[in-house]
Formats: structure tokens, sequence, C-alpha cells
């Protein structure tokens, strides 16, 4: 799969990007028949896809949610659960802890539970953001958001390439599964938003189209001059109201979010280009090069030339 700039990508995949949501963690679940795996708790909610065979992921408080091939589960932060297979039920458990981080950045990390015949095999990942700008948009999750991918989801297919690629798993393999967890995230993102946004807050605001059209504005427009008052204009509101609304739904203020979006595309910029770096800091919405290398700075922690000039960027533009 191959990766687009920020700010050409459709609205929904550009908030996560200005989040900086990722998959963390990932981990290949073989479950033998008759075995279950335990896991703790994780303090970011977790994705878990159902590659072949069936089972179910029950959850510490004995919820019980049933997975067949292609069923996605988006499990919400701070329940611990298990994953079982269906063929025979489960007698024996194995306990795993957390999900954790393996050194290699390549291979796909694979943790099996019994011998014997196969049971279920899942894809599971811990979702990971930038805490420290900005807030978990999952937090207000209170239940597992369920959802089936082998209708005219367009994902069907990729995951059979994917059971290929973890059967001999090689360069690359990781990172493509990674991307299709983080695909499975964006699309149940969508429906949630398409059935109003129920479960969750920003999928609310998303559902709401004055909202929605402002953070397109600020995504198409991040270097026009925006104030508090100009975006409520464009969602069609008093000032009051839109800046009420919008750090309900979206967890900060629309300025804190203007400048979150002005900041990853600047690194982007910074990464892709040899513009200079006041050109740069234009093109984001900065008046001064010193305000922006500051502000960079505090999001990055580095100025903006030496974040250009890191080991395997190869820019030296000032």
């Amino acid at each position: 799969m191959t990766s687009r700039p920020i700010f050409e990508l459709p609205v929904l995949e550009r908030f996560l990007a200005a989040l900086d949501i990722g998959v963390a963690n990932f981990t290949l679940c073989d479950i033998r028949d008759g075995w279950s795996a335990r896991f703790d708790a994780s303090s970011t909610a977790s994705l878990h896809y159902c590659m072949e065979g069936r089972g179910a992921l029950v959850t510490q408080t004995g919820e019980r949610v049933a997975l067949s091939s292609h069923s996605f589960v988006l499990l919400p932060p701070g329940i611990a659960y298990a994953i079982e297979s269906d063929h025979p039920s489960p007698s024996n458990e194995t306990n795993h802890g957390r999900l954790t981080d393996w050194p290699s950045r390549e291979t796909v990390p694979t943790i099996q539970a019994g011998e014997g015949s196969a049971g279920i095999a899942t894809a599971c990942g811990e979702l990971k953001f930038d805490t420290q700008h900005g807030t978990d948009p999952f937090s207000a999750l209170r239940r597992p958001l369920i959802a089936q991918f082998d209708g005219q989801s367009g994902l069907k297919n990729q995951f059979i390439m994917l059971l290929a690629e973890c059967a001999q798993p090689g360069l690359g393999s990781r990172a493509l599964v990674e991307a299709l967890l983080k695909q499975c995230l964006i699309m149940v993102m969508r429906r949630q938003i398409d059935a109003g946004g129920i479960e969750l807050p920003w999928a609310t605001g998303f559902a709401d189209k004055r909202l929605a059209g402002v953070l397109e504005a600020i995504f198409e427009r991040p270097s026009s001059p925006w104030t508090v008052e100009r975006l409520a204009d464009v969602a069609g509101m008093s000032r009051s109201a839109f800046a009420a609304q919008f750090m309900k739904a979206f967890g900060q203020p629309p300025m804190s979010m203007l400048k979150l979006v002005r900041l990853r595309k600047a690194a982007e910029l910074l990464a892709t280009t040899t513009r200079p770096v006041a050109e740069v800091a234009r093109m984001v919405g900065f008046t001064s090069r010193s305000n922006f290398s500051q502000a960079f700075h505090a999001m990055h922690g580095m100025d903006p030339t030496a974040f250009r000039r890191r080991p395997g960027l190869g820019m030296t533009s000032p």
C-alpha cells in the first residue's frame, strides 16, 4: 500500500493523521482448538481482525463477541480480554499479559496458544497516538465496535493477500498488516459517522456537516488567516456555540486543532521538499519564522532545520 501526503487524503484520514494515530504492538495470534489466550488491558483501544477460523473475543465483563473470518473488533481501552477458539469449547488457557512491542520492524510476531488443529487466527494491535498534542479520541468508547468485512467492503481480498504474507512473511509484511488494520479502523469510523456517531463524540462531530466542513476547510487551507470567528462563519454558527460544539466533539479548541494540522503539514513539507524553512512556515500559516520554529520544536522536540537533517532525509536547506 502506497502512502499519500496528509493534505491529499480524505478528511477522516487527515484527522487521524493529524492526531498521529497508528498501530503499535502488532501481533498475530494463533489459537488452536480447545485453547484460549488471555491478555491484560491496554491503555488505548485495541484492534482485532479475524483472518481465518471461528472463535470469540471475551471481555473481562463477560461480554462475548463472536469472531469469524473477516470480522473486526475495536475494543475500548482499559478492558482485559481473551481470544478463544470455537471447536471444541476451550479448556486450556495461556496468559500473555499485554501485547508488547517486538525488536524487529520487518518480521511478523506470532503468539501460539496450544498445539493440534488450527482454531482461530487473528491480527491484533493497539492504537498509538500523540497524547502530548491531542486527546485520545477513543477514550469515550464504552463498548466494542464490531464490523464484518466479507461483503463489498473492499478489504476482503487485501486480507486474503495478508494471509499469504503471514504464511511466508518477508520484508515489509509487518508494515502491510499494520496498514490494513488501520484501514479497517478508518472503515469502522466511516460507518460510525454514517450512523450519526452514536458511540464516539468526535464521530458525532464528523456527522455534523457544519463541524466537518470546518475541519475540511482547515485541512484544505491551513495557511489561511483563520480565527475562531472566521471558522464559526464557515460552520454557520455563533462564535460561542461553534467553539463549544467543536471542543465537545474533538476534545480540543479549534485553534489548537489548526495549529496541530499546520505543524503536521510542516513536518511533511520539510521531509519531502527542499523549500526553505521560512517558506514552509508561510505555507502552513505562520507569519514569523521564529514563532514557527518555537512551535515546531515544542511538538517535534527539535527545530525545523535539525528535523530536516535527520539521518535518511538528506535535506540541508536552511
